[in-house]
């Protein structure tokens, strides 16, 4: 299924989002390497993009939810997922 040039302009910003993200030196190598993860993920053509959110927000969220991950990096992982939800109910 072709997904629309509203919602690739959704995802791009969320990709462009996670790019910021992992320029940041104060994230935790934990962080990053779930966002390289979900970025990729986001970045393919297969599945549809509403699967591809949904997974990314699993994956997201389960980070979110350690323990040993500081605030501000919640915070910023909180805001792409509030991202991904929103482009997911859209699409």
């Amino acid at each position: 299924m072709q997904i629309s040039r509203f919602y690739k302009m959704e995802l791009s910003d969320v990709i462009t989002k996670i790019e910021e993200t992992l320029q940041n030196c104060s994230m935790p190598r934990r962080v990053k390497g779930t966002l390289t993860h979900v970025k990729e993920e986001l970045m393919k053509d297969n599945p549809e993009l509403a699967v591809r959110a949904t997974t990314a927000v699993y994956e997201l969220d389960e980070v979110a939810n350690d323990i040993n991950i500081p605030m501000h990096a919640k915070t910023v992982l909180w805001d792409i997922i509030s991202d991904l939800e929103a482009l997911k109910k859209a699409v």
